[in-house]
């Protein structure tokens, strides 16, 4: 074979190798760039006390366990949301429902009255309250 063309082969193949050896090739990395996967969405904090508004931010939310509330709270702001009745069930067998009023323009904002009935151990629990969209468009319980 001939003397150059030899040396032109052990050049390429050198050159070959020095790419492989630093993480690359000729034709890149070889392996598809991985990203991280999008950050989800932190769910709001579950209010306490009295910003839970209604029956859920007195005694009877007291009464039930932290998933409950949330279920119930969730609830809540749901059907402020949307207007329309919204019913839950909590992980230890409590349920309740929610019923919003229409809805209004006041001095805190757009707001809606609701009734919310709680069944702890088979006995309804009832209640109102007020909850106040903010301008970040969550929902505020008043009272």
């Amino acid at each position: 074979m001939n003397r150059a063309l030899s040396t032109a082969i052990c050049l390429v193949g050198a050159w070959s190798l020095a790419a492989c050896s630093g993480g690359g090739s000729l034709f890149g990395s070889g392996a598809a760039p991985v990203s991280a996967p999008p950050a989800a969405a932190a769910a709001p904090a579950l209010p306490t006390g009295a910003a839970l508004g209604g029956i859920l931010g007195g005694p009877v939310g007291a009464q039930l366990d932290e998933a409950d509330r949330q279920a119930a709270y969730d609830a809540q702001t749901a059907a402020l949301e949307a207007g329309q009745r919204q019913a839950w069930r909590g992980k230890s067998g409590t349920f309740g429902y929610v019923e919003p009023g229409p809805g209004a323009d006041s001095a805190q904002g757009y707001c809606r009255a609701y009734s919310q009935t709680i069944y702890i151990a088979g006995r309804p629990q009832r209640g109102r309250g007020l909850g106040c969209r903010q301008p970040d468009g969550s929902w505020r319980m008043v009272s």
